[in-house]
């Protein structure tokens, strides 16, 4: 019995590597292989009159940190943030640039919002969509609390790829104490 049950799991590995269908292993014709098809991620500008906002955590050894960015609709940098944390959970990390950024939005009068992220949980706990874990609540309940005080929000989830300026800034924050928020020190082509 074991012989038949190793010889059924080399034949499945088998076929997988080979990608034939259990047809084509009979009839002895290779199937073809499924066509990959490739998206181009990069990130995207507002429409008019709105801002983009992205944001990411960062976690490296013992250190947590955050980054954010805002942008307007031709990619001009408007304000960028970035704190170290010392030593949180990745969620955290992750959670608290959005708080942060959206406080820093309000704080500018900044009324249309499109808010991005690359952490799914996040985005679907703001969203109401998923269950929020419990480390987090307190701090999605006050990004939910500042949404509603704004008009025009909109907030999806994105891939890592398109959000590389906020990991790079949640990056930087692993090298600062406390934490920056301002618009001087970086350059547009951020």
């Amino acid at each position: 019995m074991k012989c038949l049950i190793k010889a059924k799991k080399i034949v499945a590995e088998w076929r997988i590597r080979t990608c034939m269908s259990v047809n084509d292993l009979f009839q002895g014709i290779p199937s073809t292989p499924p066509q990959k098809s490739f998206k181009f991620i990069k990130w995207h500008s507002p429409n008019l009159g709105r801002v983009k906002f992205n944001f990411d955590g960062s976690c490296q050894q013992n250190s947590a940190a955050e980054g954010y960015i805002l942008r307007d609709w031709r990619g001009t940098v408007l304000l960028v943030g970035a704190a170290n944390y010392d030593n949180t959970s990745i969620i955290m990390a992750e959670c608290q640039p959005l708080r942060d950024g959206v406080q820093a939005a309000i704080k500018a009068d900044y009324r249309m919002l499109d808010i991005e992220g690359d952490n799914m949980i996040i985005i679907g706990a703001v969203q109401g969509k998923t269950e929020t874990p419990w480390q987090i609540c307190n701090v999605i309940q006050d990004i939910q609390v500042l949404l509603s005080q704004k008009g025009n929000v909109s907030i999806h989830h994105i891939y890592k790829e398109a959000n590389m300026t906020a990991d790079w800034l949640s990056k930087f924050g692993h090298s600062i104490t406390g934490v920056l928020a301002n618009t001087e020190c970086f350059h547009n082509d951020l």
